[in-house]
């Protein structure tokens, strides 16, 4: 009995780590790359979006950070966050047109880091947009 007791005590603890977890994921305020810092869809829009999902990792020897959101309103919450990105140091490098409802935009700047840049990938599609941060060897030159 006194097993069953432990055992159920320790689901009940994993499966409240877990929610609260879930929770922190969701109420994230910015994209912690080092010493680089970016105020988050949530931050900027001044709204919570749900967090469906968050990768980190390397590809091709870049790190990178990804969140994907769910949102009632995507178009409005990347052209606010886009807006946003522009009026505070990001560069478009890449074309794009939010309103035709699935692309890509891209953005860049400068690294805390000496020698980086951030390059931002943010995927959309239906209700769903993902934010990709890169870190990269490099510089940005604006023509």
């Amino acid at each position: 009995m006194k097993r069953k007791t432990i055992a159920i005590i320790s689901m009940v603890l994993v499966s409240a780590l877990l929610l609260s977890a879930c929770g922190a994921a969701q109420q994230l305020t910015e994209y912690d790359f080092g010493a680089d810092k970016v105020p988050s869809v949530n931050a900027v829009i001044g709204a919570e979006r749900k967090v469906t999902g968050v990768d980190t990792g390397t590809s091709n020897g870049v790190q990178y950070k990804q969140y994907t959101y769910e949102s009632e309103t995507p178009l409005d919450d990347l052209i606010t966050y886009t807006v946003y990105l522009r009026n505070n140091g990001w560069v478009v490098t890449k074309d794009y047109d939010l309103t035709i409802g699935v692309g890509e935009a891209q953005l860049a700047m400068d690294s805390a880091d000496s020698g980086k840049i951030l390059v931002m990938s943010i995927a959309f599609e239906g209700n769903y947009y993902a934010i990709r941060i890169n870190k990269l060897d490099g510089s940005l030159t604006i023509n």
